[in-house]
């Protein structure tokens, strides 16, 4: 039986048809559910037994969730795709995205690049250079308290490499991609480019509060949906949770680095795609 199917008949069945019943019922059955597993353990219930109780609970926590369907006409079937379809992007390591595949070569981002932080004499403010030279502002942490937000820029260079994606990037390194007017004032315009910052920004609260991703899999999902909302009318829509979640994690390993060093120099490859800390300042 398909899920549509399913949802028919079961809204047959559905006397009351009010959401706080099925609510209540759905959280009545998962209750049931623990209740079963405990037994299991506690009682070393016989196996055949529990599978056909398991079968029986399961069946009742998917009629209450047909039950919430149907009474806000969404469909089962749909439901279950959407689902299918996040659950996808969290495992999908997805493919190394180079937007600007088809653009001249000076208005590609660069596909190997070694970019040093700097900091400056008092210590208070960090530049990043390329091949010797400095490409934007020197930054300081603009707060009260220190918090190292000067190195913030490893997040932009870490969705280049892994996202394909960084209009921040493309304005410092002067790739923007102005034969197509459209592509530059839309994907790479100010816009974007404020959208990224605050992408990073909201990355960078929720590091600090979680000691910086020491595991990747502490990146939680609400943060990856956030962001991805925040890019979903750019191109880097069609990148992957995942590959988000490699950005995250791999910019706060080489910032815990930077902020440990005072600075230093950082590898990038984005056709493997890589990121990699490399050496202290000199």
């Amino acid at each position: 039986m398909d899920f549509d199917s399913y949802q028919t008949e079961a809204h047959k069945t559905d006397e009351a048809k009010k959401s706080t019943i099925s609510l209540y019922g759905l959280s009545g059955e998962v209750g049931s559910l623990f209740s079963l597993f405990k037994k299991r353990m506690r009682d070393n219930y016989p196996f055949s037994n529990f599978q056909d109780q398991l079968k029986e609970e399961l069946g009742d926590l998917l009629w209450y969730i047909a039950s919430l369907a149907s009474i806000h006409k969404l469909s089962l079937s749909d439901i279950a795709q959407r689902n299918l379809d996040k659950s996808r992007s969290l495992f999908d390591d997805g493919k190394p995205t180079h937007f600007d595949q088809g653009f001249p070569e000076n208005e590609r981002l660069p596909r190997s690049l070694t970019v040093e932080f700097r900091l400056d004499a008092k210590g208070k403010r960090s530049g990043m250079f390329v091949n010797g030279k400095s490409i934007g502002d020197a930054l300081s942490d603009n707060a009260n308290e220190e918090d190292h937000y000067r190195y913030h820029d490893i997040f932009h260079l870490s969705f280049m490499t892994f996202l394909g994606w960084s209009p921040v990037m493309r304005r410092l390194l002067r790739v923007k991609r102005k034969s197509n007017p459209t592509v530059d004032e839309n994907e790479d315009g100010a816009r974007a480019a404020v959208t990224e910052e605050a992408i990073s920004a909201i990355i960078f609260s929720f590091a600090e509060d979680n000691d910086f991703f020491r595991e990747i899999r502490s990146i939680p999902f609400s943060l990856l949906k956030t962001i991805t909302s925040l890019g979903r009318k750019y191109e880097v829509r069609v990148c992957t949770f995942k590959q988000w979640q490699q950005a995250i994690w791999h910019a706060c390993q080489i910032y815990r680095e930077l902020v440990a060093n005072g600075g230093g120099t950082v590898e990038i490859d984005l056709d493997e795609p890589r990121i990699s800390y490399v050496g202290c300042p000199i």
